[in-house]
């Protein structure tokens, strides 16, 4: 997935998580599972940044595009 899907599928599982939540008695397995579904697709996106080598930091995705 790009990053633009990624960032998609992010914000639909924290809109999501959130229903979830509000939702009373709170359905345990469904947060559960968003919640992991949230961090792997956090993983996913950062594995996609660039990190700077020299200070360990993540770069601008605005830096990226001049890189290409």
């Amino acid at each position: 997935m790009d990053f633009e899907q990624l960032m998609g599928r992010y914000s639909r599982l924290q809109n999501e998580l959130s229903i979830a939540y509000a939702t009373m008695p709170w359905p345990s397995a469904l947060i559960d599972r968003l919640a992991a579904d949230v961090a792997a697709t956090e993983r996913e996106i950062a594995a996609l940044q660039p990190i700077d080598e020299q200070s360990c930091e993540p770069l601008p995705r605005m830096l990226n595009s001049l890189r290409a």
